[in-house]
């Protein structure tokens, strides 16, 4: 079987975590020999840092590439018209007029017996949405199934009607929450074709022993990893908002040093990777620059790239993840770490309240410094009974995001 899996940006890792989640999750519903082709953002270089898999470029950037930015639109157009005539006698025909490395692209598409639109969140307002839509406009214009993988989406204040004509064909939408549920039914996509089902980073828990049952080690530091990241969609003045969550991450720290005498790490999914669009190595060297120097000493950017295994591994060194990057909270947690989230989008917010942890989330639009160092202080004193805890709630994720496997192969019966 042949799928093709689009809407990919492996470099960063947690979305990297998503994508061999979904691997494990389909192998096992649909069979291990499975022929899979990925569609990422920045093909060429997610081809080095995982040489194992099969990439190719999202067809509208190939589109993009080869017309230009003023001609693409027009250039897609003209692909889709290749992909509705591909059924017919016409369809080799009129392939032969593409570009050869658009054709080539187009071509690899064309015998795909399921695509599917990865997991994560990228249908949300402030994305680029349209190359994610056209995406799916040629497999329907192939007549190819497709279903998009376990995300959170909307809400949707732009291209509705596009968005409506696309989500509707969807064979199957894996949702991981309430709210995205809520906003699919509000665009008119039939209930019975939307499913909850966890994260499928979750499918990698017990890839990796979980080492958080045990007691502290005596005499040995704290060791707390902390993921930040920048983020330009605050609802006010985005630089004062951003400045005050930074002193909020940095107050944090000093209070784990100077009261628990704490070794601080930042580790985060999106670095290591120059190619890539941000590296949170950067925004954690602000950070840092916020500290007394005589501090500095106490800390350490981890600035290399990580796989998701590599970086479960990693995670499973420490006793406390401050995560503000969601699937750094998801890996932490597969390897039983207790983690202090900060939401930036609502998918922290379902997540953590799914799981029954509601009560440790601070939320980056409002997050001070006495409140966050206040949340990390009560997490502390729980610490030991949370990671005892946690391997329960997580083993539920586990089932719950492999469900999602067998819900596609119900979508497929009868293909």
């Amino acid at each position: 079987m042949k799928i093709v899996i689009t809407n990919t940006a492996v470099l960063n890792t947690g979305d990297a975590a998503i994508l061999f989640g979904t691997l494990a999750i389909l192998r096992r519903a649909l069979g291990a020999d499975l022929d899979v082709v990925v569609c990422d953002q920045q093909d060429d270089v997610a081809a080095q840092c995982y040489p194992d898999l099969d990439f190719e470029p999202i067809l509208y950037d190939r589109i993009a590439a080869c017309a230009g930015p003023r001609r693409s639109k027009a250039a897609a157009l003209a692909v889709l018209a290749v992909a509705l005539l591909w059924r017919t006698p016409l369809g080799t025909a009129a392939a032969r007029l593409l570009p050869p490395s658009l054709r080539a692209t187009f071509l690899k598409r064309t015998n795909a017996d399921l695509v599917v639109s990865t997991g994560g969140t990228y249908f949300v307002p402030h994305y680029r949405l349209f190359p994610k839509i056209f995406e799916l406009l040629v497999t329907i214009a192939l007549g190819q199934p497709f279903v998009l993988f376990t995300q959170s989406l909307g809400p949707f204040p732009h291209h509705k009607r596009l968005l409506r004509f696309v989500l509707r064909r969807a064979r199957l939408i894996l949702v991981r929450d309430q709210r995205s549920r809520e906003n699919l039914l509000r665009l008119g996509v039939p209930r019975g074709r939307i499913f909850e089902c966890a994260d499928a980073a979750f499918a990698l828990s017990g890839t990796v022993a979980c080492r958080q049952t045990e007691e502290p080690i005596p005499n040995r530091r704290l060791r707390v990893a902390v993921s930040v990241r920048n983020w330009p969609h605050f609802q006010g003045d985005s630089a004062d908002a951003m400045d005050r969550y930074l002193d909020a991450v940095a107050d944090t720290v000093t209070m784990l040093i100077e009261r628990h005498d704490a070794l601080v790490v930042f580790l985060s999914t999106c670095q290591g990777v120059g190619e890539y669009w941000t590296d949170d190595s950067a925004i954690a060297e602000k950070v840092i620059e916020r500290l007394p120097p005589d501090l500095r000493k106490f800390m350490f950017v981890d600035c290399g790239f990580h796989t998701p295994n590599m970086l479960i591994e990693a995670l499973g060194g420490y006793d406390l993840v401050i995560a503000t990057r969601m699937h750094v909270a998801i890996l932490a947690m597969c390897i039983g770490v207790p983690v202090l989230p900060i939401a930036y989008e609502f998918k922290t917010v379902e997540l953590f309240t799914r799981l029954g942890l509601d009560e440790h989330v601070q939320h980056i639009e409002s997050v001070s410094s006495p409140e966050l160092c206040r949340a990390v202080e009560n997490l502390l004193v729980s610490r030991l009974q949370l990671g005892k805890t946690l391997q329960l709630k997580i083993e539920e994720e586990r089932r719950s995001a492999f469900a999602a496997g067998y819900y596609v192969a119900a979508a497929l019966e009868g293909v």
